[in-house]
């Protein structure tokens, strides 16, 4: 991206529950002004982090609690160390400077977009690449959800663009340049030159064009796309821009980003920097967040031509103001595309296809796509590649059908961006790694090259687990044709519930611990079956169900449920009641009925109703109990007598009974019914 003269927007509408943002005021002007990531030593610590800068003369720009970053601003040089030694500062992980130029003055944007004439009409046919993945022919099957969003992370799209105006989403579109806060004024997320900042327009035209009969057709013209502007006038894409981008996404329902760039000053940032790490411990904080909320990141391996896996020297950085020579080591990265939960991608050459080809290499075409001279590479590093030589796409104008053709990694990136998108839309609700590990299983596999000076210098490494991955392709030219059309995995997970069984009777006391378990043999699990149990709340019926489980492919697991009871730890009735025998007992009586529950379960132990006479027919050949001791008649209520740890009820017979036969039944909360036989005389 070109550097122009640096004109910050300052950012005036912030959407509150996004990140709290503070308006930056005057300070001492001790050294250059420069802009800071603060990471809070957890998210939970994010406003003392914030109360540190105050305390070590800095200014709060916007925190980040969702991640516990704050990006701040100061002129003292020493702010990065001060900030951890401050009353606040043991809420300080680590900061650090995210450019080596100062910042400007703030200023409203004054910069008036410049005037373009369109071009001609271009051709469509021309798009190769679209050939080349099976994009064409993925569009003969899908084209894509509408309720799936890319976000461009760029420099602004131009949504009047005939191909771009239906799939641009600008609920979702948002400016991040500035402060790093994000800027949700109505068209603030537009490029800001209409000559200068086309790259975003570009890209976005490779991911979704809209299939609408005119100009030309991206890899999933059926989703949305969201303008994440990270991009400032000046060509820079300083990390708290990136940073308020992955996090705005994050909160806004995208599920990939593309993100062609390296963010500024330094071309690689290194970890065994003290002035580095903190960005780089802020980008990955934001990325990974990206990956909690299911969004899959897709980035350009970069156009500098270098072996990624094997870097020695950086001459380019810092960007923004005068480079120097540097070694570099393995923690050197570039940002975001050598960040875990990034998909990296490498650019190839596009051969000429034949106007009736629908498919990658078919029909007539042979010869296979080559690394482009400029892409950077590594085994380990790059995962897919994508064409990005000779790219035909949308450009921004004032009139709205502009389009050019460009090269680059920025490029190559977008085409991959559409397949996830693809993928996406067919498997709703899959993990992003799951689909990160579809575009490199899916992937059509290109061989190193056996002639030419890459050979010669043994440049393209293969990885020996697995020959068909080396470091120039990775696993290979993505496809879009089998992002539609292939079904990996449709079986949802199995469930089931655990420490339980159906029907299962247990004793009170006794130890029981229901639980879930979630397996899947093709994809994975996902989220395991949550689990809940609902009855009680200490005895009777409890059902333990587990709902939730998804394996990474989204399939989603049906419910699963199983019903035990709890129960008193019964002990048969007390003399002068027998279980056994027939319980002869003068009608009218009063008969004490003893029962023990091990232990003392409180008063409520008796079901509604209960204890309950029905009548049975007399069995004259049962044995029968000895007359059966009767007592005072009284109040007939339960009580509990914590000596013989038994309960006892009075109960008073009807002498209407006399020369009858019938069960006393003691139903007790627990869902259980416990009897004895009597014959009244």
């Amino acid at each position: 991206m070109g550097r122009r003269s640096l004109i910050v927007t300052t950012a005036t509408s912030v959407v509150a529950a996004f990140g709290a943002f503070l308006a930056p005021s005057a300070a001492a002007a001790d050294g250059p002004n420069l802009s800071y990531v603060v990471n809070a030593v957890d998210e939970a610590q994010t406003a003392d982090a914030a109360a540190a800068v105050t305390e070590a003369g800095g200014q709060v720009m916007v925190s980040y609690a969702q991640i516990g970053v704050v990006i701040a601003r100061s002129t003292d040089p020493a702010f990065a160390q001060k900030v951890k030694t401050v009353a606040h500062g043991g809420a300080v992980h680590s900061a650090g400077a995210t450019r080596t130029a100062a910042l400007p003055a703030m200023v409203e944007e004054t910069e008036e977009a410049d005037a373009y004439v369109p071009d001609a009409l271009e051709n469509a046919t021309r798009q190769s690449d679209m050939i080349l993945i099976g994009a064409r022919a993925a569009h003969e099957v899908n084209l894509g959800s509408s309720t799936v969003t890319v976000g461009v992370l760029d420099d602004g799209i131009d949504a009047n663009h005939q191909d771009l105006a239906p799939v641009v989403d600008q609920s979702k579109s948002v400016n991040c340049v500035g402060t790093g806060a994000p800027d949700t004024t109505p068209g603030a997320w537009r490029p800001t030159s209409l000559t200068a900042d086309y790259h975003g327009t570009h890209v976005a035209g490779t991911i979704a064009s809209a299939k609408n009969g005119v100009g030309l057709v991206g890899v999933a013209p059926g989703v949305k796309l969201a303008a994440i502007k990270v991009v400032n006038p000046d060509g820079f894409i300083y990390p708290e821009y990136a940073i308020c981008g992955f996090v705005w996404a994050a909160e806004h329902g995208i599920q990939v980003t593309n993100n062609s760039y390296y963010i500024d000053p330094w071309l690689y940032w290194c970890e065994s920097q003290a002035d580095q790490a903190p960005v780089v411990e802020a980008v990955r904080r934001a990325v990974d967040y990206t990956t909690a909320k299911g969004i899959l990141n897709i980035a350009a391996a970069g156009n500098e031509n270098q072996d990624l896996a094997n870097k020695t020297v950086d001459t380019t950085s810092p960007d923004d103001t005068r480079p120097v020579r540097r070694t570099l080591d393995p923690s050197c990265l570039d940002l975001p595309s050598e960040l875990p939960n990034v998909v990296s991608v490498s650019s190839t050459t596009q051969p000429t296809a034949p106007a009736n080809a629908v498919g990658p290499w078919y029909p007539g075409l042979t010869t296979q796509p080559a690394r482009s001279s400029f892409s950077s590479f590594g085994l380990g590093v790059v995962d897919v590649a994508a064409p990005g030589s000779s790219i035909y796409s949308t450009s921004p104008s004032a009139g709205v059908a502009s389009y050019r053709t460009l090269s680059g990694t920025s490029m190559a990136s977008p085409h991959v961006a559409g397949v996830a998108a693809l993928l996406v839309s067919k498997h709703p609700g899959a993990t992003p790694d799951y689909i990160a590990e579809l575009l490199r299983k899916q992937a059509i596999p290109l061989a190193c090259p056996t002639s030419g000076t890459d050979y010669t210098q043994g440049r393209c490494k293969v990885d020996p687990n697995n020959p068909k991955v080396n470091g120039f392709f990775g696993y290979g030219l993505v496809n879009a044709y089998k992002a539609v059309t292939e079904d990996e995995d449709v079986t949802p997970p199995t469930v089931k519930v655990t420490g339980v069984s159906q029907g299962q009777q247990i004793t009170l006391g006794t130890s029981v611990t229901p639980g879930c378990s979630t397996t899947d043999d093709d994809s994975g699990v996902a989220a395991p079956a949550v689990l809940s149990v609902t009855g009680g709340p200490s005895v009777g019926y409890f059902t333990a169900t587990c709902t939730g489980g998804r394996d990474r492919a989204g399939n989603k697991a049906a419910s699963v449920s199983v019903t035990y009871q709890v129960v008193y730890d019964w002990q048969t009735f007390g003399a002068p009641v027998s279980a056994d025998k027939v319980n002869a007992v003068k009608a009218g009586s009063a008969v004490p009925v003893k029962f023990g529950l091990g232990g003392d379960q409180g008063l409520g132990v008796l079901a509604a109703g209960s204890p309950k006479l029905r009548a049975t027919a007399c069995d004259t050949s049962a044995t029968q109990d000895v007359d059966v001791q009767t007592v005072t008649a009284g109040a007939s209520t339960l009580t509990y007598d914590p000596v013989s740890k038994q309960y006892q009820y009075v109960w008073k017979t009807d002498k209407a009974l006399a020369n009858t036969c019938g069960r006393l039944e003691v139903s007790l909360i627990d869902g259980t019914t416990h009897s004895a036989n009597f014959l009244f005389r």
